[in-house]
C-alpha cells in the first residue's frame, strides 16, 4: 500500500502552480484516488506525468472534489488523448460532440435500453479500428442507490493465467463488432443502434487478445466483453467457448473494483488494461436518486508523451 504527497511552490517563470496532491490507494485491490488538485488551475508537465503514470500503474484513478464547467473538463480530457465522438450520435452533447451525458434524468433516459445500455462488460471503442485508450466520467449528480462503475483488472487476470494458456493466447486475433458478443443473464444489451448510418460505421475489426500497453508494454487480456464474437482461424463454437471461459476467469471478484461515485469525482480508467460495466439504475424520481455524468473517451497518447 502507498500514500504519498507531491507539493511545490510556483515553478519557473510561467506561473504554473503545483498544489499539494495526495495519491492514496482506493479501498480495493487496485486503483488510486487523488486529492488536493484543482483542475481549474493550469497543470504543469510534472503533474501531468504523475497523473498518467499513476493511471497506468493502477488501472483506474479517481480525482476527487472537482468543480468544472464543460469547457474546462473537455480541455482536461484532450490532454489525455483525442476525444472520440461516439457512433451513437443521438447521445452526443450538442455543444461538445465528443462528450456524452450519462444519467437517469433526461427524456432519453426513460428508454431503459439507453439508460442501462452500459450495464454489460465492455471495452470502449474496441469495435473500432483504433480503440479508446482511456475513458473518464465526471460526476455532477450521484444517486444513493445504483449507478456505480465496475472495473476489472485485466493485467492481473492475464498474469494469473498459466504459461501454456498465455502461449496459446499470445497470437490470437479477436473479431469485434458493436454489441455482437454473447451476453450474460444479468447484462443488458448495448445501447441500441438507431439508424442505418450508424450501422454503416460499425464493420468488424480485429484486435489482439493479448494487448501490450502502448506506453508501458505491460500485457493484458483485451476486450472479452460485448464486442468480441469470433477468433481468426478458429471455428465459431471453439472461439465462443474460449471467449466465455476467459470472461468467466476475468470476472472473478478478486479482479473487480466497484466505484461508488461522489459528486465532483472524475474517474478515469485505462481501457487497454481494464474491462468495465455500469450497474443498473432506475429513472430518477427526485434529486436523491438522480444521476448525471459527463463522459469522454479518448484514443492515442496523452500530450505529455508527444
Amino acid at each position: 500500500m502507498y500514500h504519498f504527497t507531491i507539493s511545490d511552490a510556483l515553478t519557473g517563470t510561467d506561473g504554473v502552480r503545483r498544489i499539494e496532491m495526495d495519491i492514496r490507494p482506493l479501498d480495493a485491490k487496485f486503483g488510486a484516488e487523488i486529492i488536493g488538485i484543482d483542475l481549474n488551475d493550469p497543470v504543469d508537465d510534472d503533474t501531468w506525468r504523475t497523473l498518467t503514470d499513476t493511471l497506468y500503474a493502477n488501472r483506474i484513478i479517481v480525482i476527487r472534489n472537482q468543480n468544472l464547467d464543460k469547457a474546462t473538463y473537455f480541455n482536461f480530457g484532450q490532454k489525455l488523448g483525442d476525444p472520440i465522438p461516439h457512433v451513437l450520435d443521438h447521445l452526443r452533447m450538442p455543444e461538445y460532440p465528443a462528450m456524452m451525458v450519462v444519467g437517469n434524468t433526461d427524456e432519453k433516459d426513460k428508454n431503459e435500453a439507453i439508460r442501462n445500455g452500459t450495464v454489460l462488460w465492455h471495452t470502449d471503442q474496441s469495435y473500432e479500428e483504433v480503440p479508446a485508450s482511456a475513458t473518464m466520467l465526471y460526476a455532477i449528480k450521484v444517486p444513493q442507490v445504483g449507478g456505480e462503475t465496475q472495473v476489472c483488472n485485466m493485467v492481473k487476470a492475464y498474469e494469473d493465467l498459466d504459461d501454456d494458456t498465455k502461449t496459446r493466447l499470445e497470437t490470437l486475433q479477436v473479431a469485434h463488432q458493436y454489441g455482437r458478443g454473447k451476453l450474460r443473464p444479468e447484462e443488458f444489451r448495448a445501447s441500441p443502434i438507431l439508424t442505418s448510418g450508424q450501422q454503416e460505421q460499425l464493420p468488424t475489426f480485429y484486435h489482439p487478445l493479448v494487448m501490450p500497453h502502448p506506453i508501458t508494454g505491460l500485457k493484458a487480456l483485451y476486450a472479452v466483453g460485448q464486442s468480441s464474437y469470433a477468433i481468426k482461424g478458429m471455428e465459431d463454437n471453439e472461439a465462443v467457448a474460449l471467449l466465455e471461459q476467459l470472461k468467466d476467469h476475468v470476472l472473478q471478484e478478486k479482479y473487480i473494483y466497484r466505484h461508488k461515485y461522489r459528486v465532483g469525482d472524475i474517474a478515469i480508467w485505462d481501457t487497454f488494461q481494464t474491462l468495465h460495466s455500469g450497474r443498473m439504475i432506475d429513472m430518477a424520481t427526485d434529486e436523491s436518486n438522480a444521476r448525471l455524468m459527463w463522459r469522454i473517451s479518448v484514443r492515442g497518447k496523452p500530450d505529455i508523451y508527444h
